[in-house]
C-alpha cells in the first residue's frame, strides 16, 4: 500500500476534519474561518489557547513544548517565556461554539449543494426534450414544470390580494387576553385597589387601610448573555504548577526521588529522566491551564504516550528514526537536504496530483453516469402513450366505447 493510499485510509477510518471540507460546498468561505480556528503547530482546533507576547496563539501544549525546546515563538521566532503566557478565554468558547455546530451545518451545505445539482440536471433535461419533442406532443413534465411555474408566478399576488389588516377594537394591547382570568366562584369579592378577595362586607373596611396594589414578582428570563444560553467559563481550582528546575543543581539520585514523588518513573539513564521529567511538566503545566482540568489518570496516559514515541519505549532503529534525528541538530542544513532529496520530493508531488486527478476524474464519471440515467428514465417516461379521456372514461362507467381504429383486413375492402 503506497504512502498516500495509507493516508486516505487512515483518514476515511478517523474521519479527520479539515477546513478544506467547506470548499465543496456553498459555503466555502467558511474555510478560512475554520483555518483561523485552527492552531498552526498541531493544525487540529485550539484546545487550551494561549496568546503570547507577540500576540500569536497556539494550543497551551503546544506552545509550551515549543517555548521548552527553544523559548522562541513557532511563528515568528521572537522571544518568550512561558510565565508571560496568558488564556484567550473568547477564542476557546468560539471555538468550542463552532465544532458543535460544523456537523450540523456541513452536513447542510452537502445537501443543499446536492440539490442544487440535481434540480439543475433535471431542468436540462427537461428543457431539451421539450425542444426535440413535436409542439402537439408536449411532455407531461415539461407541461407539470410550466404548470408549476405559472402557479409560482401567481401565488404573490393571491396572497396580497388575500391579505387582510383587522384594526384593534379599541386600542388596548393583546396582554390584556393573557391576563384576564375568571374569578373564582367563591363568593368572594376583589378589592378594587389591591385585588384581594374577601367577603362583601370587609371591603369598606378594608378600603380605608388598603396600601394599594401589592408588586408582581418579577419573572426572570434568561438573556442570550446568561449561563443558560451560553456555556461561560468557569474554571474550577486549578492544580498547582510545577516549577521549572535547574537539572545541574540535582544530582541523579535528588532527580530520581523528585520524580518518584510526582508519581512518574524514574528509570533510565540521567538524559531520559530530564527529557521525562521536562516532559511531565509540560503536560502538568497546559492542564493548569484549562477551563476543566483532566485527572492525573489522563496526564499519565499522555505520557505513557510519549514514552512509546520518544521516550524509552520509542524505536531507536530505521531510516525515519535516523533522518529524524539528522533533522533535529542544531547545525542541520535544510537547503542541502532539500537539494539531495529533490528527486523524491517531486515523485511524492506528482503521486500526490495523480491521486487528486483520479479521485476527480472518478467523480465526474460518477456524475455522468448518473445524468445518462436520469435522461433515459425521462426519456422513457415520455414514450409512455397517454390513455384518451373518451376511453378513460368507457373504463370507468363499464360502457362500451367503440374504437377507432379499423379491424385488419377492412380497409382492403
Amino acid at each position: 500500500m503506497s504512502l498516500f493510499n495509507l493516508a486516505d485510509f487512515s483518514m476515511s477510518k478517523h474521519n479527520v476534519s479539515d477546513p478544506t471540507d467547506w470548499l465543496t460546498t456553498p459555503l466555502s468561505a467558511l474555510a478560512a474561518v475554520e483555518g483561523a480556528l485552527r492552531c498552526q503547530v498541531c493544525k487540529d482546533f485550539y484546545k487550551t489557547p494561549m496568546i503570547t507576547n507577540c500576540s500569536h496563539t497556539f494550543c497551551s501544549l503546544c506552545i509550551r513544548r515549543a517555548l521548552s525546546n527553544d523559548g522562541k515563538c513557532p511563528l515568528c521566532r521572537a522571544t518568550e517565556q512561558e510565565n508571560k503566557l496568558r488564556s484567550n478565554w473568547s477564542l476557546e468558547e468560539a471555538v468550542q461554539a463552532f465544532v458543535r455546530a460544523r456537523s450540523d451545518t456541513l452536513e447542510l451545505a452537502r445537501k443543499g449543494n446536492s440539490q442544487n445539482t440535481t434540480s439543475k440536471r433535471k431542468a436540462t433535461t427537461d428543457h431539451h426534450d421539450s425542444c426535440n419533442s413535436p409542439e402537439g406532443k408536449r411532455l407531461r413534465s415539461s407541461s407539470r414544470l410550466q404548470n408549476t411555474r405559472s402557479s409560482a408566478r401567481q401565488t404573490p399576488q393571491i396572497q396580497y390580494d388575500e391579505t387582510v389588516e383587522v384594526p384593534d377594537s379599541d386600542g388596548e394591547d393583546d396582554n390584556d387576553d393573557d391576563e384576564f382570568q375568571p374569578e373564582p366562584e367563591d363568593g368572594l369579592v376583589a378589592c378594587p385597589v389591591c385585588q384581594d378577595r374577601m367577603k362583601d362586607w370587609q371591603v369598606f373596611t378594608h378600603l380605608e387601610s388598603c396600601t394599594g396594589p401589592k408588586p408582581k414578582p418579577q419573572q426572570i428570563v434568561p438573556s442570550v448573555s446568561s449561563p443558560i444560553y451560553s456555556q461561560q467559563r468557569q474554571p474550577t481550582k486549578a492544580p498547582d504548577r510545577l516549577p521549572t528546575i535547574n537539572y545541574s543543581m540535582y544530582k541523579e539520585t535528588a532527580l530520581r526521588k523528585k520524580m518518584a514523588d510526582l508519581g512518574i518513573s524514574n528509570q533510565g539513564p540521567r538524559a531520559l529522566l530530564e527529557r521525562r521529567h521536562k516532559e511531565w511538566m509540560t503536560i502538568w503545566n497546559s492542564n493548569c491551564d484549562a477551563a476543566q482540568p483532566r485527572t492525573r489518570h489522563d496526564l499519565l496516559r499522555d505520557l505513557n504516550v510519549w514514552e512509546n514515541t520518544l521516550g524509552a519505549r520509542a524505536p531507536t532503529t530505521g531510516r525515519a528514526v535516523q533522518n529524524a534525528a539528522i533533522i533535529k541538530d542544531k547545525d542541520f542544513d535544510g537547503a542541502a537536504w532539500a537539494a539531495k532529496h529533490d528527486t523524491s520530493f517531486k515523485d511524492l508531488i506528482a503521486n500526490a496530483r495523480k491521486t487528486m486527478l483520479d479521485a476527480k476524474e472518478k467523480a465526474e464519471k460518477a456524475a455522468r453516469e448518473t445524468e445518462v440515467e436520469e435522461a433515459a428514465k425521462a426519456h422513457s417516461q415520455a414514450q409512455e402513450p397517454e390513455v384518451p379521456t373518451q376511453q378513460l372514461t368507457g373504463r370507468i362507467t363499464g360502457r362500451i366505447v367503440p374504437s377507432t381504429r379499423e379491424p385488419p383486413g377492412e380497409s382492403f375492402q
